[in-house]
């Protein structure tokens, strides 16, 4: 064909393209600018994921331990980072599969500032509605996870099940260990009362290796948290492993798995489940997807050297 004439049928095939299921991009605007919503959907087998962005938060490198500042700031500019202004992903994953609706961590909600708090208005736009929600699965119990199940005190997600691991209620509604903790930190326990409180009549408290719906697994990944768990995701001969907050800061931790942040409840027990995590998925192709990784957070992990590094999966076109 002819440039002209392809040039002269060509909008007469645009015109019919846009007839024929094309939805336009939603775009957030908010206190922080404007955004085409923050949304990537892949496959897993039969299961549809779709990994939401529900903001950053800026990170003081300095809540990193087990390397010094200079060295955490060489790997971040190795890896075109700033280190002066480390913006912190944070990441939820819903899944889509028998015609329901499981939500993997629920965000921040209005717990952590305006540059947070974006996963309620990516759902609507995604036409998914908090009502819609069937499962709410909690890798663990920190604020940027469970901070938007709940808006005012009472639950955001009206028909969800909340799932949550029996160390991670065991830990957050103790009041001894409530008591002894930071004076800062203690909100965080009130928190995690609170929402166990809104979801009370669909709570379910799960231990080691639990079946969390068809298809999804927790897998105990303790250290971050007591009770941190990853889910792994199993369909038609695919998988997932959402791994929660095994990594942080993505290239030092890939780096160097030893380090550790400030939020870890067992640091050394966070650093010892995360390099042996890496150690087993350097022998697969295991598709990964993590909280602070940056978005979407999907990829792989492998060797390089005698360390890690991450990298990311291609876009999925479904």
């Amino acid at each position: 064909m002819k440039r002209r004439t392809f040039l002269k049928t060509f909008p007469a095939a645009a015109a019919l393209t846009a007839t024929a299921g094309i939805v336009p991009i939603a775009v957030m605007a908010d206190g922080h600018g404007t955004q085409v919503v923050a949304a990537q959907k892949f496959k897993i087998g039969d299961m549809i994921v779709t990994a939401i962005s529900d903001g950053y938060f800026n990170m003081p490198l300095n809540m990193l331990q087990g390397a010094d500042q200079e060295t955490i700031a060489q790997l971040l500019v190795a890896g075109h980072q700033d280190p002066a202004n480390f913006r912190a992903a944070v990441n939820a994953y819903l899944v889509q599969s028998g015609g329901e609706n499981w939500l993997i961590d629920a965000g921040t909600g209005a717990v952590f500032g305006p540059t947070l708090g974006d996963l309620p208005s990516v759902l609507s736009a995604l036409g998914v509605q908090p009502g819609d929600v069937s499962k709410l699965i909690v890798t663990h119990m920190h604020g940027d996870h469970i901070g938007g199940a709940i808006a005012d005190g009472a639950a955001l997600y009206p028909n969800a099940e909340l799932v949550v691991t029996k160390a991670d209620v065991d830990f957050w509604t103790s009041k001894d260990i409530q008591a002894q903790a930071p004076e800062n930190f203690r909100g965080a326990f009130d928190l995690a009362m609170g929402v166990i409180a809104a979801y009370q009549d669909r709570l379910r408290i799960v231990e080691g290796e639990a079946d969390l719906a068809p298809g999804l697994v927790g897998r105990p990944m303790p250290g971050h948290t007591l009770g941190h768990q990853g889910v792994m995701l199993e369909s038609a001969g695919d998988s997932l492993l959402i791994w929660g907050d095994i990594v942080h800061v993505s290239h030092v931790q890939m780096t160097h798995p030893e380090v550790t942040i400030g939020f870890d409840t067992d640091q050394e027990l966070a650093a010892k489940t995360r390099a042996d995590l890496f150690a087993s998925l350097v022998k697969g192709d295991q598709k990964i997807a993590g909280m602070h990784m940056p978005f979407p957070g999907v990829g792989y992990v492998e060797k390089s050297g005698e360390a890690y590094r991450f990298t990311p999966a291609t876009w999925d076109y479904l």
